[in-house]
């Protein structure tokens, strides 16, 4: 156990650096010369990539430049200049790159950017690219999902981020409960929350599991899902996150809430789970990883599955995108860019040396041998993770569902009525 959570912590670290929530863009590019010089050498193509993040000391982009060393020295009639943008920077720069006619040719994108970037044209399809690319079989079908818009394929993804379900095994002994059989369905997760939830001169100090009393648009999407609602129709862009499954959803949570602790989703510090004050979460890997450092005696107390089904199997997963600008003039050399990105062997290379997790179907289960709790957990994850919609008013879409969930849970209105209300407002916004 204590190799496997060793292993589970150095995945976790790389996890942390793979969230987010999501971002994608455009491109302009440098047309290649061609030319043979005074010294007879022919001049390199210049590509331009840009990749969100602090900069190349982070693990990823040490990754990333180390797989572009390999494959400047695979082409070298190429030259990848990578630029690093801050999260907190990125659309802002993207926007001024398309409107200046300064756009990279390769933009390293999240999921909740495809749909709008691609809305504006300033992505192209890459279905074309990728039929014609041996190794597109290998590629996680859900993959190509999260990068789609409107039936087209614009960002293909390449380090996925999803969240698992966790469980303290030590709260489920204390409670009678088996910890190596954490709850199968929605019945048996209020049966567990009930059991596992611990009150204390009539206070509940620790809860059975999580649910936030604010910001819990995530947990709606997730809940939904796995009760058969669509949230968010993709297709015809129409927010639907008041029709009677997500309603039924949200009134499940807000009776499984009696079992939790009331904290604000987006304050990570609050989280109960992550205090010990709950039994029961979803929650990212990486997480798990730093409850670990911090407390070395919770090694081998967290048990993870994928997700504990309703109707359907489902989770959040995050998932980092590779796209090509429209405006590129090397779109060939992009694309062979991605591809060498993509490719079995330096994503195996990847999963030995930085413990990432895979997108190529042929190393799932080398995966999944290297910690098989965990890792299992993650690829299932993968498979049916859902992340946030993908259409061009995303962002709007979370402050909306947030309305109508904080409305919900704090009795402001009936479940069905803040919904209602909720998705009104946001299609009024949107002008639908």
């Amino acid at each position: 156990m204590k190799r496997n959570t060793g292993w589970m912590l150095s995945v976790i670290m790389m996890l942390s650096l793979i969230l987010s929530a999501c971002s994608s863009t455009a491109n302009d590019d440098q047309l290649s010369k061609g030319n043979e010089s005074n010294t007879g050498k022919t001049e390199q193509k210049i590509l331009k990539f840009w990749m969100r993040g602090s900069g190349p000391n982070e693990v990823l982009a040490r990754s990333v430049v180390a797989d572009i060393k390999v494959f400047e020295e695979q082409n070298p009639d190429i030259k990848v200049e990578i630029d690093y943008i801050p999260y907190a920077d990125v659309e802002a720069k993207w926007n001024t790159a398309f409107a200046g006619g300064t756009a990279p040719d390769i933009f390293e994108v999240g999921i909740i950017n495809v749909a709008s970037r691609a809305n504006l044209e300033q992505f192209i399809p890459l279905d074309d690219y990728i039929n014609g690319w041996s190794g597109k079989d290998d590629i996680i079908d859900n993959i190509y999902k999260l990068g789609s818009y409107k039936g087209k394929i614009y960002g293909l993804g390449y380090l996925p981020a999803p969240n698992v379900f966790a469980y303290r095994k030590d709260f489920f002994e204390e409670a009678n409960l088996d910890p190596a059989r954490p709850p199968q369905n929605w019945e048996e997760l209020m049966e567990y929350s009930k059991k596992l939830a611990v009150m204390e001169n009539g206070k509940l100090v620790r809860g059975g599991f999580d649910v936030p009393s604010q910001n819990g648009s995530f947990w709606l999407e997730m809940f939904g899902h796995q009760n058969g609602s669509a949230i968010v129709d993709e297709e015809k862009e129409l927010p639907v996150f008041d029709e009677p499954a997500a309603v039924e959803a949200l009134e499940f949570l807000k009776e499984l809430s009696q079992y939790s602790i009331s904290y604000d989703q987006r304050k990570t510090e609050t989280v109960p789970f992550r205090l010990g004050q709950s039994a029961m979460t979803y929650i990212s890997p990486d997480a798990i990883g730093e409850m670990i450092r911090n407390d070395p005696s919770l090694e081998g107390k967290i048990g993870v599955v994928s997700n504990v089904p309703g109707k359907h199997p489902s989770t959040f997963n995050g998932l980092r995108l590779l796209s090509i600008s429209s405006t590129s003039k090397m779109k060939d050399e992009a694309w062979k860019l991605i591809e060498f990105f993509l490719s079995k062997e330096r994503a195996e290379l990847r999963m030995k040396e930085l413990m990432m997790p895979v997108v190529n179907k042929s190393l799932a289960e080398p995966f999944i041998a290297m910690n098989p709790e965990m890792n299992s957990a993650i690829v299932e994850a993968i498979q049916i993770g859902v992340g946030r919609p993908n259409v061009t008013w995303s962002p709007l879409f979370e402050k909306y569902a947030n309305q109508g969930y904080e409305e919900a849970m704090f009795g402001v209105k009936s479940v069905e009525k803040a919904l209602q209300d909720a998705v009104a407002d946001l299609k009024k916004e949107i002008g639908n």
